[in-house]
């Protein structure tokens, strides 16, 4: 059998869904060939490996195709890809870089193969935190080819979250224009509080990210049921900031006139917390393994009044599901705290004072309103470890200032007004996520621009949940950011009984802390409108030494569901 008609055999064999038999002819064929090309050979019977889950199989495949042509771009590609899988980043970048040395040769390998080279050693620094070196393999890649969107997107995130700014640092032949249309949505609502340039950037993202055909597969369709059925579609029933929220609201939905079921394709964390979750549903339906249209047969076949999206344009997301509108109605909650731009969505869960009908202009989708708050404020009954200053190497006598939300959250604006309290402050503490070396050098830099003492700024590592609410309970005012609101970490602030000082915007992000003191009661002192508002706020509690608040008794959420058909 010739090559050509070797190919030819296992496509059909495949497309016939006789894989195993196809896997059967390569090895068949490759153990008996002597052809000088069947380096190729090798390359589609890793592939073919590989689309199946053998990974270890496809790595030898691949390594025994590169044995016969050691430059193959293709298989240098798949060969780290592979080893990524089996854990082995190391030798994966390896197998790229090696790839990208090759570009100063005479028959350098063809430049989208170098991009992509560099894009997955970008992308896998960036998991690793090394945001320093995923910078630089993303600026060599766009330095190659400048059009590259979802690589320009990335840096831009990149550098957001290694706290390098500005954030859209010039790059050459690539605009500011670009960069601000690159600009990824969950980007975006840490950059803006301007409503209009969250939609604007949640409409290029959808249109240049979905290409669904809309269908409307429950249209005509009005179920009668006793029980109102609601559904949940989620990847995050676990221990993950969503997930965390989200028990005691579910287990508190009304079930004389509701049912309540889980689309889940969540990670089995064999967590106390994710087995609470699925027992807080009346039905489990597990769709990892399934097609967006099958989920969308599955919600049919259940005959799911409402659908309910848990992810929105965050990470995770499978929007195929609603572009089908399995449901009569859909809507989008928590998991992206912003417009999605998408058009399969009727409602978002939100309340009077985070989207005002103000604001509700720059959503596509139309408000559904709870009372109290939308973000829901849970009780953690866990008790928490008794921890002293000391401990953490912070003072008895210093007005502490905790900082602990994500460091992409952190803008030079907001960081900056930090700096100015320690200013207007002498005995703050200024303490703060440790997250990365890279972002960490850079807030230090930062903080001596600003001519701050860093002996004043303590930095503190990411710790189990335990030793973080602990943390929580010495410092005597929590630092909220802004544009972009903490929202699960605000109810554990709250939960610790101290003050979190926010700054309320014209965001449904930027409005997520105030909506959470609204529905205590304490906002009155602790919601700012302006930087100089969020200083004055904070100065005040430093005047009398901060204190602890009984944030308790809250009115709990209410869910009702006011549909008529």
């Amino acid at each position: 059998m010739q090559l050509a008609e070797l190919f030819t055999t296992c496509e059909q064999l495949q497309q016939a869904g006789k894989v195993d038999e196809a896997l059967h002819t390569y090895k068949t064929w490759l153990d008996a060939s002597n052809d000088p090309n069947r380096f190729m050979g090798w390359f589609n019977y890793g592939s073919l490996l590989q689309s199946t889950g053998n990974t270890p199989a496809a790595e030898g495949a691949y390594r025994q195709c590169l044995a016969l042509q050691a430059r193959f771009p293709q298989a240098l590609i798949n060969l780290g890809l592979t080893l990524e899988k089996l854990g082995k980043r190391d030798e994966a970048m390896q197998q790229w870089a090696s790839l990208v040395s090759q570009r100063y040769l005479q028959d350098a390998p063809p430049s989208d193969m170098i991009t992509m080279a560099l894009n997955h050693i970008g992308r896998v620094q960036e998991e690793l935190k090394q945001y320093d070196l995923a910078e630089q393999a993303l600026e060599q890649s766009l330095a190659i080819d400048p059009k590259q969107t979802p690589a320009l997107q990335h840096w831009i995130h990149i550098r957001q979250k290694s706290c390098a700014w500005p954030v859209y640092k010039p790059l050459p032949n690539i605009s500011q224009n670009a960069m601000l249309m690159a600009t990824s949505p969950l980007a975006m609502l840490a950059l803006t509080d301007d409503p209009v340039q969250q939609l604007l950037t949640a409409f290029a993202f959808v249109e240049r990210t979905y290409s669904f055909k809309e269908e409307f597969l429950s249209q005509g369709r009005q179920y009668n049921h006793a029980r109102k059925r609601i559904g949940f579609v989620s990847g995050d029933l676990c221990v993950h900031a969503v997930g965390l929220l989200l028990a005691e609201l579910i287990e508190g939905i009304d079930r004389t006139k509701n049912e309540v079921v889980a689309y889940d394709f969540s990670p089995e964390d064999g967590t106390a917390h994710r087995a609470r979750l699925k027992n807080a549903f009346d039905h489990i339906r597990p769709i990892h393994s399934l097609t967006d249209r099958q989920v969308a047969e599955q919600v049919l076949e259940d005959e799911i009044d409402v659908l309910i999206d848990l992810h929105g344009l965050s990470s995770g997301a499978r929007p195929g599901i609603f572009a089908l509108h399995p449901a009569p109605k859909q809507g989008t909650y928590l998991g992206f705290i912003g417009t999605t731009g998408m058009p399969w969505f009727d409602f978002v869960i939100a309340d009077k004072y985070a989207l005002p009908q103000e604001l509700a202009t720059y959503f596509t989708e139309t408000p559904l309103y709870v009372e109290g708050s939308f973000i829901p404020l849970t009780r953690d009954e866990t008790p928490v470890r008794e921890a002293t200053r000391s401990e953490f190497g912070l003072s008895d006598g210093a007005f502490v200032m905790a900082a602990f939300g994500n460091v992409y959250k952190i803008t030079p604006e907001m960081f900056a007004t930090w700096m100015e309290l320690l200013k207007e402050i002498p005995r703050a503490i200024l303490w703060i996520i440790d997250d990365n070396p890279t972002t960490t050098a850079n807030l230090k830099a930062h903080a001596v621009t600003a001519n701050a003492d860093l002996n004043r700024i303590q930095f503190t590592p990411r710790t189990t949940h335990i030793e973080y609410k602990a943390k929580l309970g010495l410092a005597d005012v929590f630092l909220d950011t802004f544009p972009y609101n903490c929202g699960s970490t605000t109810n554990d602030v709250v939960q610790a009984g101290v003050p979190i000082v926010t700054m309320s915007g014209r965001t449904l992000v930027s409005r997520m802390g105030g909506s959470i003191l609204q529905a205590t009661g304490k906002s009155a002192d602790l919601i700012a409108t302006s930087y100089s508002d969020y200083i004055a706020k904070i100065k005040a509690l430093a005047q009398v030494g901060g204190a602890t608040i009984n944030f308790y008794p809250f009115r709990n959420n209410v869910w009702k569901f006011p549909f008529n058909g």
